[in-house]
């Protein structure tokens, strides 16, 4: 009889544990009763990739400048990184020129300890340091020297009024902010101007309209692969599939003390896995990456995308949004 008191109170206090979190472990049952279409059980990540007639090409930065459209057959990407990620001691400046095929076909690397200042910006089809007022034609015509923007006046800064008249025949292209070399306590707006083939800056105590101008060479995306957007008819997400429910135990008292941190990383989800398909010319390709799915059935990608189409749609290239990285999908030589 004591035993069989026992053996009573054990089921009773084992269904007291076990059901609050009886949802939880269903879910975590029934995923692994979810199987992956065969199409997609050998597809990798972008990054791995692997094909026999087609590649990626990787390219990894904390900065990205807008790519730009050269002419029909060339496509510029530029932007910067640190050489050393932990020290950040040393960065790297790097231009891209892609033809249609998605290739580089030129490059340009500046690398230089931050001890030493320079700001490179890519305006149209020049590479401008608004730090040392340089610019060079190599965009154009693959001529790295780096030639000196004059100052229109040293001597003085300019009135608004003045700087309207300027801009009649010059063009705005950017501003930094920048001390005076006579008065290094005093702060000026620096302003780049460019018109007929030539560059000049000049200094203003504060200037705030109009914008610099855009670039006219930026290129047009055909669209965005996002949480929200599945993609194009040559690019989509396919397939998700919950790989992995996660649920706080309803025993699990820590989890109280991570509300409120403002990560999600409390809210109830499936770690799970997006399937995309590409469609290039000569064959479908398909890649996956890691997701997470809520119960409202919203995705969250842990990569979204801006998607180029080249002209020729010999290639793609897909913009990280989140991450800090561009693909190229071209045809292998």
């Amino acid at each position: 009889m004591k035993i069989k008191k026992i053996l009573i109170g054990a089921v009773i206090l084992g269904c007291i544990v076990v059901l609050p979190d009886a949802g939880k472990y269903y879910k975590q049952l029934a995923v692994k009763f979810q199987r992956v279409p065969e199409v997609y059980r050998t597809c990798g990540t972008l990054d791995s990739l692997k094909d026999d007639d087609y590649e990626v090409l990787e390219i990894q930065a904390q900065y990205f400048e807008p790519i730009l459209q050269i002419n029909d057959s060339t496509l510029l990407i530029a932007g910067s990184r640190f050489m050393d990620e932990d020290e950040r001691t040393t960065t790297e400046h790097f231009w891209y020129k892609l033809d249609q095929n998605g290739r580089v076909v030129d490059s340009l690397t500046y690398i230089y300890p931050n001890t030493i200042k320079h700001n490179y910006k890519t305006m149209d089809r020049y590479v401008v340091d608004t730090e040392c007022d340089t610019y060079s034609n190599w965009i154009s015509n693959g001529d790295t020297t780096r030639y000196p923007i004059n100052n229109l006046d040293g001597t003085r800064t300019f009135s608004k009024k003045e700087i309207k008249k300027l801009l009649s025949t010059k063009e705005y292209m950017a501003k930094e902010r920048h001390a005076l070399p006579s008065d290094p306590e005093k702060w000026v707006d620096k302003l780049f101007l460019y018109g007929h083939g030539q560059w000049n800056y000049l200094l203003t105590d504060s200037y705030d309209d109009p914008e610099a101008s855009d670039s006219k060479l930026e290129i047009t995306y055909a669209g965005e692969l996002t949480d929200e957007n599945e993609g194009l008819d040559f690019i989509r997400r396919e397939y998700i599939h919950k790989d992995k429910w996660i649920q706080y135990s309803f025993w699990d008292f820590g989890r109280y003390l991570k509300w409120g941190t403002g990560n999600n990383s409390h809210i109830d989800h499936w770690e799970g896995t997006s399937y995309f398909k590409i469609v290039m010319p000569h064959k479908t390709l398909y890649f996956k990456q890691p997701n997470k799915i809520y119960e409202d059935l919203k995705t969250r990608e842990l990569n979204n995308y801006k998607v180029y189409r080249s002209n020729e749609k010999k290639y793609l290239l897909l913009k990280g949004i989140d991450l800090g990285t561009y693909y190229v999908i071209r045809q292998k030589k």
